[in-house]
């Protein structure tokens, strides 16, 4: 559901957006603007020779040094350099204005050959080497100007020997202090080797490795700065001796572990409150202020790991923040320490915890657009509590409704013989629907389970809601839900998400005898919808480490297990029920209940390739299989492909199953195409273009199958032929990226069509270059990246 211009006016919006930005990167010169004399710096190289090298480091640190210089060149993608060229197409000398705005906050200014000191560059690289073990190093430059073109490059060439390396390591300590022991305990996992290349940098992450270890072992006010190294590089053969100390200026306080005394809990704080703790209660050995009138204190004391008269480690300093960050009843979370006066060698902590906003009422007018052509406006009014019982337990009710008609995709074919058709055009169709949920920051369960020792906050999901769609001249439908699940993280990048209940119920009501006679013309149809219940549960392992940033390759894997009726099935054959059959199916409450077992994976591979372009590889696939008491899967828990998130170059649930092609005699009923299985797979390159606006090319392919043989032909899936049935499509795409909200255009172009007969199935050269015609343009608009 989107907040969108009718889908007309987004087309030539987005088509206008595109011509424009291909005449920018196109038309103007990168070098209007440079001054007379002076030159566009349009690129560097550095290059390092070590032919006495044996560290093998040459690639490594010709990627650090290039990373010295400055200024860089102008953004280039492609060789072309958009931001240089939008501010050369609205340069102008006026400080306010259109021109000026677009200028400053979309272009960027040449750079300049004259602004680059490569003197000083050439000195920072010096040091950098140095700091690396090349303690003697040669760093020159060679500048090379186009005078006609008015371009320059900049070679800078580091010449190296063979680094220093270190020969012995030893830490000068006084085993007869406490810390000293404690630090002597760390050498074995040092960072440090006898024999590896001098490098500063792994120096400064031993002082930082020392200090996390005496940190968790009641340190509390002990610091990396109080470590000091020092190499002696004149015991000869290019080997350095490297001493590390305790410098000796180190306060007291910071040479002893302390343990916690007293832990208060301002479980109400506000910034300027009193912090007097006379008013305070006494629960489990903590402090709790004021009260338990905001948040229960068992319920607040499973995020809290530090404990009276243990070792502070700053471990449970970190979980304890983490964990209390996680309940939606706080806005912030701070601790603090202070030296108890009484008591020494001892501390006092404070945990400082500041509501959120407990309530919110939201109300949404929407223009509301979906994946089967339908459009029309839409309202949703949600309301929040984020401290529902005094627990942090977050409510959420939400009420939607809509009025749609269809807009898009086929609906005009003649009426099959037999079949009234219905009285009204565009198939209008409205929907109502309140869904509730309450999301408890804990296991709720009949066991006693232990605290999970982890960052991130487990929670029990609790699910009900009701859903009321009218599609005039065919049918009403009343959908019923009920969930139990549960959702923990046992580390960062693993979530686990079981949800043991989960009940669904769909009953078609007051259906139309134009429906009635197409259920029964078509019986796959007939029992997609057939009044039945889900009863059973839903499993989910997910993977990700995309909040690493910092790597070349992140990943994403969803695996989902999706079961349905074989408890109710087991319960019954334990009672002597009959077999079911496809007459005779068990009921349940006078309904059939379906019986599935459903497996779906979506990964994802995301490669960086720089700082904000990206390469993306998708790969989804599912197979859903019905068996028992059911002969068919769902309708809604088949697979479909096609829209904005899947193969864009077609509409959505518009291909398949397999080669399957719906005969305009009964295109008017709409009704989408569904499979069992289904297998999709999308490559997406993302680059920066200007400021916030972002591009992508792309090529998806995917399609659905039926397992078993239905009344359409080439729908059933053979192994030998799926992939000659493939739908393919490419495209470009623009992302109006904010960073908290995304504007998404993508504009897919059919290459290949299933459903078309073997040898006619490339259509890529039947491209019109509009949007009109069986094999135009798609123009997919939609919130967010597509993956």
């Amino acid at each position: 559901m989107l907040n969108i211009y009718p889908l007309f006016r987004a087309k030539e919006a987005g088509v206008r957006l595109l011509l424009l930005i291909c005449l920018l990167l196109s038309g103007c010169s990168v070098t209007k603007t440079v001054p007379k004399g002076d030159a566009l710096f349009t690129g560097f190289e550095v290059k390092v020779e070590g032919k006495n090298d044996s560290s093998n480091r040459s690639k490594q640190l010709e990627t650090e040094l290039s990373a010295a210089v400055r200024p860089e060149p102008n953004a280039s993608i492609l060789g072309l350099r958009p931001k240089l060229a939008i501010y050369n197409a609205f340069y102008t000398d006026k400080e306010k204005g259109l021109r000026h705005w677009i200028m400053t906050k979309l272009g960027e200014p040449p750079v300049l050959i004259s602004q680059v000191d490569t003197g000083s560059v050439s000195q920072v690289m010096s040091n950098r080497l140095h700091n690396r073990g090349y303690f003697n190093n040669q760093v020159s430059s060679a500048t090379e100007v186009d005078t006609a073109k008015k371009k320059a490059t900049i070679n800078w060439i580091a010449r190296v020997g063979e680094p220093y390396r270190l020969r012995n390591i030893k830490y000068m300590l006084n085993d007869s202090l406490d810390i000293h022991r404690a630090i002597r305990q760390t050498q074995p996992e040092s960072v440090l080797k006898n024999g590896e290349p001098y490098d500063l940098g792994l120096m400064t992450d031993e002082r930082i490795r020392i200090d996390g270890h005496l940190k968790n072992k009641g340190y509390y006010y002990f610091s990396p700065d109080m470590l000091i190294f020092s190499a002696d590089t004149t015991v000869g053969n290019r080997q350095a001796d490297v001493l590390m100390r305790v410098k000796n200026a180190t306060p007291s306080p910071a040479l002893h572990p302390y343990t916690l005394d007293d832990i208060y809990i301002f479980a109400n704080y506000s910034i300027g409150d009193s912090l007097a703790v006379n008013d305070t209660i006494s629960i489990m050995g903590y402090h709790y202020i004021p009260n338990e009138e905001y948040l229960k204190a068992k319920h607040l004391l499973d995020g809290v790991f530090l404990v009276q008269d243990s070792i502070y480690t700053r471990e449970n300093h970190l979980l304890t923040i983490k964990r209390l960050s996680g309940l939606a009843a706080y806005k912030f979370v701070n601790i603090d320490y202070k030296p108890d006066t009484l008591n020494p060698g001892k501390l006092d902590a404070f945990v400082y915890l500041t509501p959120a906003l407990k309530k919110s009422l939201r109300a949404e007018a929407q223009m509301v657009t979906k994946s089967n052509n339908f459009a029309g406006p839409g309202l949703k009014v949600s309301f929040r509590n984020r401290n529902a019982f005094r627990g942090s337990e977050v409510l959420n009710v939400e009420f939607t409704g809509s009025f749609e008609s269809q807009v898009g995709g086929r609906g005009t074919g003649e009426v099959p013989e037999g079949v009234e058709a219905p009285e009204k055009s565009g198939i209008p169709s409205y929907e109502l629907g309140v869904q509730t949920t309450l999301a408890i920051p804990r296991i709720v369960s009949p066991f006693n389970l232990r605290n999970l020792r982890t960052e991130f906050v487990p929670q029990t999901r609790i699910g009900l809601g009701f859903n009321f769609l009218s599609r005039s001249g065919f049918y009403q439908i009343n959908s019923y839900n009920a969930t139990y699940g549960y959702t923990w993280r046992p580390k960062e990048t693993l979530t686990f998400d079981a949800t043991p209940i989960n009940l669904q119920y769909v009953r078609l009501t007051k259906t139309t005898e134009a429906f009635d006679t197409l259920l029964a013309l078509n019986q796959y149809l007939r029992s997609s919808f057939e009044n039945q219940f889900i009863v059973g549960g839903i499993y989910q392992m997910t993977y990700s480490n995309q909040m690493f940033k910092d790597r070349t390759s992140n990943f994403f894997n969803r695996l989902t297990l999706d079961l349905s009726g074989n408890v109710v099935s087991g319960f019954q054959s334990l009672m002597g029920k009959p077999k079911p059959t496809p007459e005779e199916p068990r009921v349940l409450y006078k309904d059939r209940f379906a019986q599935y077992l459903l497996v779906d994976n979506d990964f994802r591979h995301y490669l960086n390739l720089g700082t904000e372009s990206q390469l993306v590889w998708r790969l989804a696939t599912g197979v859903g299989y019905s068996y028992g008491n059911s002969r068919t899967m769902p309708y809604v828990k088949q697979f479909s492909v096609g829209g904005p998130n899947s193969v864009r170059a077609f509409r959505a649930r518009s291909i398949g199953p397999g080669t399957y092609e719906v005969p305009d005699s009964v295109a008017f009923s709409f009704f989408d195409q569904v499979g069992d299985i289904r297998l999709e797979t999308n490559l997406e390159y993302r680059f920066p273009i200007a400021g916030f606006f972002k591009g992508a090319v792309f090529a998806d392919a995917g399609n659905i199958w039926n397992l078993r043989e239905t009344d359409k032909d080439g729908a059933k899936f053979e192994a030998k032929n799926f992939l000659s049935e493939l739908a393919v499509g490419t495209g470009v795409g623009l992302r109006i990226d904010v960073e908290f909200f995304v504007i998404r255009l993508d504009l897919g172009i059919p290459v290949r069509v299933p459903y078309l007969p073997k040898g006619d199935r490339f259509v890529l050269n039947e491209f019109n270059g509009s949007f009109s015609g069986d094999y135009g343009m798609v123009l997919n608009i939609a919130i967010g990246y597509p993956f």
